[in-house]
């Protein structure tokens, strides 16, 4: 997983920044300027974590 993915509380859809913008721009045009879920509109969204622990160097 490379990049932003977020989730939607209510329908479980995981989606990237890429899916939500056709979707943004939709929403300016009427109006409103947040993320939404592009599959139900639910405005219920988490950012996910990413799946693998980042590995520091011991110093």
């Amino acid at each position: 997983m490379s990049g932003v993915y977020y989730k939607c509380w209510v329908c479980g859809e995981q989606f990237d920044k890429r899916q939500l913008e056709p979707f943004s721009e939709r929403a300016a045009r009427e109006g409103y300027a947040f993320i939404r879920c592009p599959k139900c509109g639910s405005k219920l969204v988490v950012k996910m974590r990413k799946s693998a622990p980042a590995r520091v160097e011991a110093v």
